[in-house]
């Protein structure tokens, strides 16, 4: 079964709600017409489903009550669509950091009740971290779930992060401060993962600028043994390897270097699709992957193989109440 793991719906009145409570919003709202467009384009390469998040639009909000009401609003719309389109989309949940308890019950709402693929999340939320100690319970309950969780570049991309001169450029902020805080946050998550041992994570656009990175962070690491998450005491195995556990997700330019680098650095195994969708068109993203140099054999398995890997039974009407703990 072909699965996109990286597309997009906004709905109008999560939107407003966003802009109503001064949290970001990056791009325009979607209705019923860019759904049934984004089918078409599944059903030109042979897609099963696509899986739904809010891109850089997350309900990091700053009042608590706004937070927690725009993520109910978002996911409850997500249900509506996953079960109206008869399988045909999935959906990552998200939740309103950095308000820490509120968020916990909204993913154990998004895995249990509303039966969600996964949990999205922004590479961090208004100036806090993914791995900030007052989330701890929140990781506990994904953990306890052994959920899917994906990250998608935000901060940067909404000027919504305190101390990053320069980001105001959107050019910028889009082609450089994306690529940077998606690198930090998967970093992050490794070393979260340490600990959070049943956590599947999929980081999306292949993490940035990561894998031009990856050889960098494992020769300069050990500079700062003890001193840094990158090396930190007592952990003998490198955090290369625990990177080497999460999947990364192919919405990309059509770029050799990028993908090769990526290939080399992740392993053609942990490649999962994403085309960004409606921005992009599935077959777009596709045509990127030939041109970077893949094959169709690998293209074939980063669409198929790999994905079904990671979700198993985790898709609409895949797996029965009584199998969720």
């Amino acid at each position: 079964m072909y699965i996109d793991v990286h597309a997009h719906h906004l709905p109008a009145r999560y939107m407003d709600m966003l802009r109503a409570g001064g949290g970001p919003t990056f791009g325009v709202a979607h209705d019923d017409a860019t759904l049934s467009k984004m089918i078409e384009g599944q059903d030109e390469i042979g897609i099963r489903l696509q899986i739904l998040s809010t891109s850089a639009n997350s309900p990091y909000l700053r009042d608590p009550g706004l937070a927690d009401a725009a993520a109910r609003e978002v996911n409850d719309a997500y249900k509506m669509v996953v079960d109206r389109y008869d399988g045909r989309f999935a959906a990552f949940g998200s939740v309103p950091l950095p308000h820490a308890g509120a968020a916990a019950a909204e993913a154990v709402r998004c895995l249990d009740e509303l039966d969600f693929a996964g949990i999205h999340f922004g590479c961090s939320a208004l100036g806090y971290s993914l791995d900030d100690p007052r989330f701890s319970e929140m990781w506990a309950e994904l953990d306890r779930r052994e959920a899917i969780i994906y990250v998608h570049p935000g901060g940067i991309l909404c000027g919504t992060e305190p101390g990053l001169a320069g980001m105001e450029d959107a050019g910028i902020a889009v082609t450089i401060g994306s690529a940077a805080e998606l690198a930090t946050a998967t970093l992050r998550l490794a070393a979260l993962c340490r600990t959070h041992r049943r956590l599947h994570v999929i980081i999306g656009l292949l993490g940035g600028s990561l894998p031009f990175l990856l050889q960098r962070v494992v020769w300069l690491g050990n500079r700062f043994k003890g001193q840094s998450l990158l090396a930190a005491e007592g952990q003998d195995e490198p955090l290369v390897a625990e990177l080497r556990r999460f999947s990364y997700d192919t919405n990309l330019l059509p770029d050799p270097a990028i993908l090769a680098s990526a290939r080399e650095a992740y392993g053609i195994d942990r490649l999962v699709f994403g085309s960004d969708a409606p921005s992009f068109a599935p077959t777009v993203t596709a045509r990127f992957m030939r041109d970077g140099g893949l094959s169709e054999q690998e293209i074939g398995e980063i669409l198929g193989e790999n994905c079904t890997k990671l979700f198993g039974e985790r898709l609409p009407g895949s797996r029965a109440p009584s199998q969720i703990s």
